[in-house]
C-alpha cells in the first residue's frame, strides 16, 4: 500500500487510485493546517488538479472542489488579508459548484458542499446567505454532513447576534442557536462532533449570561389580516423576505410584519431609507402577485411557437429589474451616510468600493480598515451580484444573473415553454430564451439576495451610528 510519501513525490499520479490521492490529499492539508507551511511545497496544488482532470464530469468531482476550497483557506489565513484573492477565488468556487451541480449530484456529496459553504460565508458576515445555503441541504439522517445541519444553523445564529442593535433580539438569536446545538449534539452519531457542540453550547450560555437584564419588546397591535393578507404574510416568512430579523431568527413564530430600521434627526437620510424600504416592500408583493397570478396569454402566439407571451411573465421580469437596482441605491445611501463623496453618477454598488471607482484599484479606506462586519458582509454580497474581480472566472449565477438584466435592459428576453436542444444556427435566438421555471426562480433568487442586502445594510448603519 502507498505511503503518503509515495504519493506526495511520485511523478505519475496516474499509478494511484483516486481515493488514495484524495485521502493523501486530505492528510497533507490538516498537516499544513497544524504546522501553517506545506510538507511538500507545490504538491498538494498539483494533487488537487490531477484529481480534478480524473473526476471531470464525474458526480465526485465536487469533492475535488472541496479540497481546492481548503486549501484557499489555509493560503488565505496565512496572508492576513481578508480580501485576497484566495478569499475571492474560494467563495467563487462554492458559488459555481452550487449553481452547476444542483440536483446532480449524490445527497451526502451535495450536503458537504453546502455545509463547508456555509461555513465560509459566515466567516465573511453573510451569516443570513450561509442560511438559505444550509436550507438547500438534502435530508439523509444517515449522512455525516446532514446531521450537523441544526448545529451549523445555530452557528449562522451566534455570528448573527452580532448585528443585531436591540438585546431582546440577541436574546432571541441566541436562545435559538443553543436549542439547535443540543438538538445537533443529539444528531451527530461522531464523538468529535459532539465535543465540538459541547463546546458551542457553552459559548452560547456565556454570551446569553453577558447580556444581563433583557427587556421585551412591545410591538405597536395590528389590525386582523384577511384570509388573503394572511397568505401573502405566510408566504414573505417561508421565503425568508421580511425586513425583520425574526425572520432569520423563528420564522415560524416571528411577528409576520417589517420592522425596519429608522434615521432619526437627519431628515434627508431619514427619507432615503424609509423610501428604499418601501420600494422594496412594494417589490416584494409585486413579486408575490406575479408568482400566483393566472397566465392570460397573448393573442398573437402563432401555432407551434415554444415562446409563451403573458403579462405575468412580463410583470416577473419588471421585478428583476427592480431588485437589481435596488443595489445601487443601496451605495448611494452608503455614499451619502459614509461621506463618500462620490458624484452621483458614478455610484453603483459595485464600484463605490474601490479608490476613484475603479475595480482595479485598492479598497478605500472605509471598507478596506474597517471593524464593521456587517458593512463587509454588505461588499462580499456585491461580488456574488456582479462577479470577483480578483478571480479569471466567474460563476455561473454571477453569468446568468447579469445575461438576464442584460437582455431584460437592453433588448429582449422571450420566456419559453420547455428548455430547447442547442441549434448551431439558432445560437443568437436561444441566447434570449429563458423558461418560465427559470425565470421565476432566478427573480424570487435576485428579491432575496437584494433583501438580504437590505438587512446588511441596516445592520452596518446601526453598528456604525453605534
Amino acid at each position: 500500500m502507498a505511503t503518503l510519501s509515495d504519493i506526495a513525490l511520485a511523478d505519475d499520479l496516474g499509478q494511484f487510485e483516486i481515493k488514495e490521492i484524495y485521502g493523501a490529499t486530505h492528510q497533507l492539508l490538516q498537516e499544513m493546517q497544524q504546522a501553517k507551511a506545506e510538507a511538500f511545497p507545490g504538491r498538494i496544488n498539483a494533487m488537487i488538479n490531477h484529481l480534478k482532470e480524473r473526476l471531470q464530469g464525474k458526480a465526485a468531482y465536487p469533492l475535488a472542489v472541496l479540497l481546492e476550497t481548503s486549501y484557499l483557506s489555509i493560503q488565505h489565513q496565512l496572508k492576513k488579508d481578508w480580501n485576497s484573492d484566495l478569499k475571492q477565488r474560494q467563495l467563487y468556487l462554492y458559488d459555481n459548484t452550487i449553481e452547476s451541480y444542483r440536483g446532480r449530484i449524490p445527497s451526502n456529496v451535495w450536503n458537504q458542499v453546502c455545509l463547508n459553504y456555509a461555513e465560509t460565508l459566515v466567516h465573511t458576515g453573510r451569516s443570513i446567505d450561509a442560511q438559505a445555503v444550509l436550507k438547500e441541504m438534502v435530508k439523509d439522517e444517515n449522512d455525516p454532513s446532514y446531521q450537523r445541519l441544526n448545529g451549523e444553523f445555530g452557528w449562522t445564529l451566534i455570528f448573527y447576534s452580532t448585528f443585531l442593535p436591540v438585546k431582546a433580539e440577541r436574546l432571541s438569536a441566541l436562545e435559538k442557536a443553543l436549542d439547535l446545538f443540543k438538538t445537533a449534539k443529539t444528531d451527530i452519531k461522531d464523538e468529535k462532533g459532539q465535543a465540538l457542540y459541547d463546546e458551542r453550547i457553552k459559548l452560547a450560555e456565556n454570551m446569553i449570561d453577558q447580556l444581563g437584564d433583557v427587556d421585551p419588546v412591545k410591538l405597536a397591535q395590528q389590525p386582523e389580516p384577511t384570509a388573503d393578507e394572511q397568505r401573502y404574510l405566510n408566504w414573505c416568512a417561508e421565503q425568508q423576505l421580511f425586513l425583520n430579523s425574526g425572520n432569520d431568527i423563528e420564522p415560524d413564530t416571528m411577528a409576520k410584519r417589517d420592522l425596519p430600521l429608522r434615521i432619526q434627526n437627519n431628515a434627508f437620510l431619514g427619507n432615503f431609507l424609509d423610501s428604499l424600504t418601501h420600494e422594496f416592500t412594494a417589490m416584494r408583493r409585486s413579486l408575490y402577485l406575479a408568482l400566483n397570478s393566472d397566465e392570460v396569454v397573448d393573442d398573437h402566439k402563432m401555432d407551434g411557437d415554444n415562446t409563451r407571451y403573458t403579462k405575468r411573465h412580463e410583470d416577473l421580469k419588471q421585478v428583476y429589474r427592480q431588485a437589481y437596482s435596488l443595489f445601487d441605491k443601496m451605495a448611494l445611501l452608503l455614499n451619502q451616510t459614509m461621506q463618500l463623496g462620490v458624484e452621483e453618477p458614478r455610484v453603483n454598488f459595485q464600484r463605490i468600493w474601490f479608490e476613484e471607482e475603479d475595480l482595479k484599484k485598492p479598497l478605500k479606506p472605509f471598507v478596506q480598515n474597517t471593524k464593521n462586519d456587517a458593512l463587509k458582509a454588505l461588499y462580499w454580497q456585491s461580488k456574488e451580484v456582479y462577479g470577483y474581480e480578483k478571480s479569471d472566472e466567474q460563476s455561473l449565477f454571477v453569468k446568468k444573473a447579469l445575461h438576464i438584466r442584460n437582455r431584460i435592459d437592453n433588448s429582449y428576453l422571450q420566456v419559453v415553454e420547455k428548455a430547447e436542444p442547442f441549434e448551431k444556427d439558432n445560437a443568437r435566438a436561444q441566447s434570449h430564451h429563458i423558461t418560465a421555471a427559470e425565470l421565476e426562480r432566478m427573480t424570487l433568487a435576485m428579491c432575496q439576495k437584494a433583501r438580504n442586502g437590505m438587512m446588511y445594510l441596516q445592520f452596518a448603519l446601526a453598528i456604525g451610528k453605534k
